[in-house]
C-alpha cells in the first residue's frame, strides 16, 4: 500500500483531512488574503457595545460554572487568537490520528475502519491537550489586559462620531474609540439640557447612569475637564 492509499484509507480519512485544511488555512492566513477578505469599508474593527455584557466587560454570572466553559477555559479563548487554538488543535489531532494508525503501516488492508472508535476520541483529546498548552505558553505573551473590554462607564469624557440620523432624549447611536484602540458603537441619549446631535455631529460621552444608559453632547458643550480625545 501506497503512502497515498494509506492516507486516503477510511480510518484515516478524518486525520488527513483535518491536516489538510489545517495546513491549507495557515497558508491563505500567512498569505494576507484573509485580511482583505476581512476588511470593512472604514478599515475598523467595530465591536457593538450596545448589549449589557459589554457594561462591565465581561458576563459575569452568564453560564457561570457550567460545563462548557469549564471546557474552554484552558483554552484561553479572547485571550488567545481563535485561529491559532483551532490550527494548533487541528493539527495536533490530525498527527496524533495518523501515529496511531501508523501501526498498520505494514498492513496491506490498511487500518480497519473499527480503529476509528479509538483513534478518534484519543486524536481529540491529544489536539485539546495541544490547543490548552499552546494557550497556556502564548497566552501571558499575546494577552495584553489592555486589549480587555472597556466598561461603559470608562467611556465618559471619550469622543465619538453621530452615525445615527440623530441624537435624541429617546435614542441615537454613536461610534467612538475606547481606552484600548478598538471602535465601538454605542446606543446613548443626549444629556439633559443639551441639544440634539445629528448624523455626523462630533459627540462626548459625559455621563453613565447606574443602569448603564451612556449620555452624550455636542464636544463643544461638554464638561472640559472630562473630555479624552482617544486616537
Amino acid at each position: 500500500m501506497s503512502v497515498l492509499d494509506w492516507l486516503s484509507s477510511w480510518a484515516n480519512v478524518p486525520f488527513t483531512v483535518a491536516g489538510g485544511a489545517t495546513l491549507l488555512f495557515a497558508l491563505v492566513q500567512a498569505s494576507g488574503v484573509l485580511g482583505l477578505l476581512g476588511s470593512d469599508d472604514d478599515g475598523d474593527a467595530d465591536t457593538d457595545a450596545d448589549g449589557d455584557g459589554d457594561a462591565d466587560g465581561h458576563e459575569a454570572d452568564a453560564g457561570h460554572g457550567s460545563a462548557l466553559e469549564a471546557l474552554l477555559g484552558p483554552l484561553a479563548i479572547g485571550r488567545v487568537p481563535l485561529t491559532l487554538t483551532v490550527e494548533s488543535a487541528g493539527l495536533a489531532f490530525a498527527i496524533a490520528g495518523l501515529v496511531i494508525n501508523s501501526a498498520y503501516l505494514s498492513d496491506p488492508a490498511g487500518p480497519p475502519l473499527v480503529s476509528l472508535a479509538w483513534t478518534l476520541p484519543s486524536a481529540l483529546l491529544v489536539g485539546y491537550g495541544a490547543a490548552a498548552l499552546v494557550a497556556r505558553v502564548l497566552a501571558p505573551i499575546i494577552d495584553d489586559r489592555a486589549q480587555a473590554a472597556t466598561s461603559r462607564r470608562e467611556l465618559v469624557g471619550t469622543i465619538g462620531v453621530v452615525i445615527s440620523s440623530r441624537v435624541s432624549e429617546e435614542f441615537g447611536e454613536v461610534r467612538l474609540r475606547d481606552r484600548s484602540g478598538h471602535d465601538v458603537r454605542v446606543v446613548c441619549r443626549v444629556a439633559p439640557g443639551t441639544r440634539e446631535l445629528a448624523e455626523r455631529d462630533e459627540a462626548v460621552v459625559v455621563e453613565c447612569s447606574e443602569d448603564g444608559t451612556l449620555f452624550v453632547a455636542a464636544f463643544d458643550e461638554g464638561d472640559p475637564e472630562r473630555r479624552q480625545r482617544v486616537l
